[in-house]
């Protein structure tokens, strides 16, 4: 996919060169979703790695139909949970966040 294609995934990043959130969750995103469409762009190994993680911990059918790509969401979830002394403490908390920044009206 090129760049076009991948930012209508994107709830944040619009291709724009720099962030105009002022809010630091919406800016955190804006930065996560740019460094995804960047990763996609060059086929960058740490999305597998990601993949891998967001999967053994119990997320692969976590909001399955909101049309944010398996590669973001597991992006998000590693980028997130560097914040929990362990993966595994933050997959609830992720949820939460995940739903109200992606799957809530106006997120």
């Amino acid at each position: 996919m090129d760049k076009k294609e991948l930012l209508k995934f994107c709830r944040y990043y619009k291709g724009e060169d720099d962030c105009h959130f002022k809010e630091q969750n919406k800016s955190m995103l804006w930065f996560y979703e740019r460094a995804w469409v960047y990763e996609m762009s060059n086929d960058s190994k740490d999305l597998s790695i990601y993949i891998e993680e967001y999967i053994r911990h119990g997320l692969r059918t976590f909001e399955p139909f909101n049309n944010i790509p398996l590669t973001l969401k597991a992006l998000l979830f590693n980028r997130f949970a560097r914040t929990f002394q362990s993966m595994a403490e933050a997959v609830e908390p992720f949820k939460t966040f995940y739903i109200e920044y992606y799957t809530k009206k106006g997120g």
